[in-house]
Parts: C-alpha cells; sequence; structure tokens
C-alpha cells in the first residue's frame, strides 16, 4: 500500500449522532444484557448458590445472564476486563457477606458509571453485623442459601423496579 491509504485511515469522521453513541458507550451508558456480579470466589456455599440458584433465576426472571469473572476470564490485564464487564453490563449485584474489598470497588466503579447497583447479603452477616456505613442505607436483598426462592423472588422483583433497566 502506498501511503495515501495511510491518511484514509486517519480521515475518519463521525455525526453527532455518530459522537453521541461513542460517548455513551465509553461511558457505559449503553448496556449488554447481562448483569454483572461482584463477590467472594471459591466459597462452599455461595458459589454454588449463585451458579444453582441466583443465575438461572435472573435469567428466568428479567431475561438477562449474570456474569462473574470467572465468566469472562480471557488473556489481558484483569482490571481492564473487569472494568470493560461493568462498564457494559446492565445492572451489578455485589454480595457483601465477606466484606470483600474487591467488592466494595467494583460496586464503587459501576456506581459511579450510573449502573444500578444492587446489593446482597448472607441474612445472619447482616443481621449480626451489617455492612459498611457507606452501603448499610443501601437496598440490601439477604438471602439464605436455603430458602433459594424467597431471596430469588425479591431479587428480581427489586430488579423489575430499577428505572434504567425497565423503563
Amino acid at each position: 500500500p502506498d501511503g495515501r491509504d495511510v491518511v484514509l485511515l486517519q480521515n475518519v469522521y463521525l455525526t453527532l449522532d455518530g459522537w453521541e453513541r461513542y460517548e455513551a458507550e465509553k461511558s457505559g451508558k449503553i448496556a449488554g444484557r447481562y448483569g454483572f456480579i461482584a463477590m467472594k470466589f471459591d466459597h462452599p456455599i455461595l458459589d454454588p448458590f449463585i451458579r444453582d440458584v441466583v443465575k438461572p433465576a435472573i435469567r428466568e426472571g428479567i431475561g438477562y445472564e449474570l456474569l462473574d469473572m470467572r465468566d469472562v476470564a480471557r488473556t489481558g490485564i484483569i482490571d481492564n476486563i473487569m472494568r470493560t464487564q461493568i462498564r457494559d453490563a446492565a445492572f451489578v449485584i455485589v454480595d457483601l457477606t465477606h466484606d470483600n474489598p474487591g467488592a466494595y470497588w467494583e460496586a464503587g466503579y459501576a456506581e459511579g458509571l450510573g449502573k444500578p447497583v444492587l446489593y446482597i447479603c448472607e441474612k445472619r452477616k447482616f443481621k449480626k453485623a451489617k455492612t459498611h456505613f457507606d452501603t448499610n442505607h443501601s437496598t440490601t436483598v439477604q438471602w439464605d442459601h436455603q430458602d433459594g426462592d424467597t431471596f430469588c423472588q425479591e431479587l428480581i422483583a427489586t430488579l423489575r423496579r430499577s428505572p434504567i433497566l425497565f423503563s
């Protein structure tokens, strides 16, 4: 190729609509058909509860997939992959049961992007110690792995009330 090919690639113009779409995508205002969950991994109760109860309930209840970082593992810098997944998610669920600093960070990042963030916490832990003071005033759906049906009904109802998801 001659030098003109390179010059042509540099002359890209966006319409106003195109520029607005670019900015919306870059800032996470255009969301995919999935939710993202931030949680502690490799927990003997939480992992199967999320995999076998919560993910299917969200798929059946509102038609969205629920992904965690293990679902999207690929090459690259994990922090950038996580930021992209959160940016492109329709909503973020954050489990606060284990006071995981990473989950709190992911919640803050999602809230900063304007994503709907729904907190969940194991019922006994929440009643005993609450969550960090920055989140203890936020909607938190309490879960009990022995009563997944009640939890999932409340979770789905709370997600359906999200004006960003279903407006």
